[in-house]
C-alpha cells in the first residue's frame, strides 16, 4: 500500500469512484514547508510550491493506495504534475503531485 497526500480534486469524491471505482479511505494531514502556489497547472489546477520554511504548510488527505490506482493517480493528473515523495506532519511517507518544471 502507498500513501498519495492529495490538496486538490482528487479528495472529490466524485472523481475518486470515477477513476479509482471506490471512495478512498484516508486521514487528514499537513505537508510542511510547503505552500499552496499562485501558479496553476493548465491555468486552472492548484499545485505547490516548497518553502523550507516549516511554518509553511499544505493542508490536505493522506490516501492509501494500491500501486495500480497509483498509476491511475498518473495519468488524471497528465504531464502538467510530477510525483514525488514527501514526509507528512504525522510522520507517513506519500507522494504528491507537484508542477512539472522541466
Amino acid at each position: 500500500m502507498e500513501y498519495l497526500f492529495t490538496y486538490g480534486t482528487l479528495q472529490e469524491n466524485e472523481i475518486q469512484l470515477n477513476l479509482f471505482k471506490r471512495k478512498l479511505k484516508g486521514d487528514k494531514d499537513i505537508l510542511k514547508g510547503y505552500l499552496l502556489s499562485k501558479n496553476r497547472v493548465y491555468g486552472r489546477y492548484p499545485t505547490v510550491s516548497k518553502t523550507d520554511d516549516t511554518l509553511d504548510s499544505v493542508i490536505g488527505m493522506a490516501y492509501e493506495l494500491t500501486p495500480l490506482e497509483l498509476k491511475k493517480a498518473d495519468a488524471y493528473e497528465g504531464e502538467g504534475y510530477e510525483r514525488h515523495r514527501v514526509v507528512l506532519a504525522s510522520g507517513k511517507t506519500a507522494w504528491a503531485f507537484m508542477e512539472r518544471l522541466d
